[in-house]
């Protein structure tokens, strides 16, 4: 693959809620593949009563930390990351579930794509629901990543997709609000959006409960109920 042509900034968010067994495994994968020099991640623990900021406080990543005292929801910690980031000096900015596992090099990868192609938006294939094949379209051209219009909880886009929008915060509960956000940033810019197939993250504490590491407690299964999410185990 061709040298990418600059060192883009770029601010990932990672909201976390609760879970922190996966937390934990987050924060260990992404420091185990941090590789790109220019980032920041930005960690919150949206209200979570249990020791998910102080695994956020020993991470051992270029970070900015946030413990809120209470939880505001998905919704909101997306739309606090979104005003922040739009008077920083960013190119890209981003956003990863806490319950995912990335691979070395992942943040090189999506921004290569980004670069040499027309993409708006990209996200990583997912293990174990293959989401790139499930909603991607089929990449007839070679172009080295699928068609979509949708994208993961995982994704990475341009910061002028959102400099001129105004997201309103009301409350929805968990993934639902998250998803709203992105489907208004779809309306509003209309931007091309891609699967890296070649690309693959593991979101260990998805709904159908077939990650090998995934973890089926009474604890974890009111998580999905108060989030809104429904579980397949």
């Amino acid at each position: 693959m061709k040298k990418r042509k600059r060192n883009y900034k770029v601010a990932i968010l990672v909201p976390c809620y609760k879970r922190p067994e996966y937390t934990r495994l987050c924060i260990e994968g992404l420091e185990k593949a941090q590789s790109y020099e220019d980032v920041t991640f930005f960690l919150v623990n949206d209200g979570s009563d249990d020791n998910t900021f102080e695994i956020l406080q020993s991470a051992k990543l270029p970070a900015q930390i946030s413990n809120l005292p209470y939880n505001i929801g998905l919704r909101g910690v997306i739309i606090q990351f979104f005003q922040e980031v739009k008077s920083l000096d960013i190119d890209y900015i981003g956003k990863m579930d806490n319950d995912c596992i990335v691979p070395t090099n992942w943040l090189n990868k999506l921004l290569d794509t980004l670069e040499r192609t027309s993409l708006d938006i990209v996200s990583p294939n997912v293990y174990p629901s293959n989401a790139a094949y499930k909603y991607g379209e089929e990449d007839k051209k070679g172009l080295g990543y699928r068609p979509t219009h949708t994208v993961g909880g995982l994704w990475l886009m341009r910061k002028s997709l959102i400099e001129d929008v105004f997201f309103e915060p009301y409350d929805i509960v968990g993934i639902k609000g998250a998803y709203n956000l992105l489907y208004q940033i779809i309306i509003e810019k209309e931007p091309a959006m891609g699967w890296v197939t070649d690309l693959v993250v593991h979101d260990v504490g998805h709904w159908s409960g077939r990650h090998p590491m995934h973890i089926k407690t009474t604890e974890h299964e009111q998580y999905y109920q108060e989030v809104g999410r429904n579980v397949a185990w």
